[in-house]
């Protein structure tokens, strides 16, 4: 990473504002690994845009700058038409926070102030509403209902870009309880009514499917990404091909299933979703998004991990190295149980023998439920009698509510060990910092990388705050 931006600072507070200087001389420059990393607000039209934005670039004394998309937002600024600020990924602005805000936002990304209240939300994080809107506050200088506002003005907006949903379906999908309210938040906040904001083309071409491009910040280890769920690919659930992954969902009881695959000169991933239920739209595209962590910031990654002399060659081979995960807690919880001192490939196939065992119907597999894996025989389970009763034990206490699986809850759990826990937050909650100590797998790659003797557990404590991608960097080196 240059020095420009390695300047970039993050101060607690209202404003999060980076170097002005910097960020001057990085929005004339436009170079795109700037993308993302702060916004450019002009005063004279009241619009915020990406550092690249192709527009004329501003008089300096006529812009502020602001390092995260809803700051500049909550400011009054509404979105450029020509950059879509908001297809840039996640701001780093939120990097650094508590473990507590960041679990919050990844809440309230998918969907939990839509139409849980804020005492619901502190509830699941476990402390007071009055503190959880003080820790907002102080860390990010914002509310968490106005960042949940915005989240669903900027995913309606995305959805009125590029779906053929009417517009009573996206205000329902982007979790407004009325169309009037709806119609009230997109005229306040983008300064036209949300038929203005249709992409004309689209609204011809109806379908079954939602498709919507879903932008990260290169590079991307696509290759990586295929090969990770190619290992761990279920049969029947999951289909994965050089040139794309699909796989059959369950959310909030209702099936679905949904197709990725990379866009040409794009950055971007084009996704093919279908659910019923529109108004799980939004909690569906975060957790896909999770899943093939489209919000890394590569460029802060490879700042660390790149100053380890093993580990730079390896980045070097595989630029955009990605910390790839599972649907949902529950199903990493699952998988990590059932990999428990067994290959990968044989975590597969008794994964795949419990989805077959409870699917009635072979034309839709899904990842099994807790209760109707809780509900099957002995026979099923080819593992041994503690490992068994681990897995039971999970399933009875998900069964009917998997989405409101923890991480404590897991813990707690007889037969559940450092190694397990390591792994369902990695691939399930997509923790960027989990290193999984003891596992077979890293010690084997880490063996295998010339450099002085120290131990992987020593030299692990270097990598944070980025241990899941030290981690998946390692793994990776295996397929060499």
């Amino acid at each position: 990473m240059n020095s420009d931006t390695a300047s970039f600072s993050c101060e607690s507070g209202r404003e999060h504002l980076p170097d002005p200087e910097v960020c001057r001389r990085a929005r004339l420059s436009r170079d795109a690994r700037f993308d993302g990393e702060f916004y450019v607000a002009v005063h004279t039209t009241g619009i915020y845009c990406r550092p690249v934005c192709s527009a004329r670039p501003p008089a300096e004394k006529n812009v502020s700058y602001f390092q995260s998309a809803t700051l500049a937002a909550l400011a009054g600024f509404r979105p450029c038409l020509r950059c879509r600020p908001e297809s840039a990924p996640n701001s780093p602005a939120w990097n650094g926070t508590s473990t507590t805000v960041q679990r919050a936002l990844q809440l309230i990304g998918q969907g939990a102030l839509n139409e849980g209240s804020m005492a619901e939300l502190a509830q699941r994080l476990g402390i007071g509403e009055r503190y959880l809107r003080k820790l907002f506050e102080r860390e990010l200088g914002v509310s968490p209902t106005a960042l949940a506002l915005n989240q669903r003005l900027l995913f309606a907006k995305k959805l009125l870009a590029e779906t053929a949903l009417s517009i009573t379906e996206i205000a329902f999908a982007s979790g407004f309880g009325s169309l009037r309210r709806f119609n009230s938040a997109v005229q306040k906040q983008f300064r036209m009514p949300p038929s203005a904001l249709r992409n004309r083309q689209k609204a011809k071409t109806a379908g079954v499917s939602i498709e919507l491009q879903l932008h990260y910040r290169p590079p991307y280890d696509w290759e990586g990404v295929v090969d990770f769920y190619t290992r761990h690919a279920i049969n029947g659930v999951e289909t994965v091909t050089p040139a794309g992954y699909q796989r059959n969902i369950t959310l909030g009881g209702t099936a679905g299933s949904f197709a990725l695959r990379p866009m040409a000169g794009k950055h971007a991933l084009r996704l093919e979703l279908q659910l019923a239920d529109h108004r799980l739209l939004m909690p569906a595209v975060a957790r896909i998004r999770r899943m093939f962590d489209l919000d890394a910031n590569p460029s802060a990654i490879h700042q660390v991990l790149g100053q380890d002399k093993r580990l730079a060659p390896l980045l070097a081979q595989f630029p955009g190295i990605r910390a790839t995960g599972h649907w949902s807690l529950y199903e990493a919880s699952i998988r990590a149980i059932v990999g428990q001192q067994v290959s990968t490939q044989a975590a597969r196939s008794v994964l795949g023998r419990l989805a077959v065992a409870v699917e009635h119907d072979p034309q839709r597999v899904t990842f099994p439920g807790a209760a109707a894996i809780a509900g099957l025989g002995d026979e099923h389970f080819p593992m041994p009698g503690r490992r068994r009763e681990t897995l039971r034990a999970l399933c009875q206490h998900c069964s009917g509510r998997e989405d409101d699986l923890d991480i404590d809850a897991l813990a707690a759990l007889k037969g559940v060990g450092p190694w397990t826990i390591a792994m369902a937050n990695l691939r399930g909650l997509g923790h960027p910092d989990i290193f999984p100590q003891k596992d077979l797998g890293l010690e084997k790659a880490w063996a295998q990388r010339p450099g002085p003797d120290i131990t992987l557990q020593e030299q692990a404590a270097k990598w944070r705050p980025w241990g899941s991608y030290a981690a998946n960097l390692l793994w990776r080196s295996l397929s060499l």
